[in-house]
């Protein structure tokens, strides 16, 4: 992934999530107070895990995880208590790459 050396601590810095990729309520407010950037959640998977390997997220949220391992061809279990965040995940995966 980084071209064969070694990766720096610069590689993981991401900015704040937002633009397009903060997902919002009908209302334009964000829908999760903390959604993570997609670009960090593919980092940690790509370094811990393998493709078709299952990924846990105990505190699901907006879904980050679910669709990043979807993307790269893991598997995943997810666990929410509030309803409205597991509506939320539900569509975003449903909706990923439409």
């Amino acid at each position: 992934m980084n071209g064969g050396k070694q990766m720096k601590d610069t590689d993981w810095i991401f900015g704040l999530c937002r633009g397009q990729e903060r997902l919002k309520d009908v209302n334009g407010i964000k829908a999760h107070p903390t959604q993570k950037p997609l670009k960090l959640i593919q980092q940690i998977l790509l370094t811990a895990s393998n493709k078709g390997d299952l990924i846990l997220d105990p505190f699901l949220g907006s879904g980050t995880t679910a669709v990043v391992a979807k993307a790269l061809g893991r598997n995943w279990i997810g666990i929410e208590k509030e309803k409205k965040y597991v509506d939320l995940s539900n569509d975003r995966v449903k909706n990923y790459g439409k």
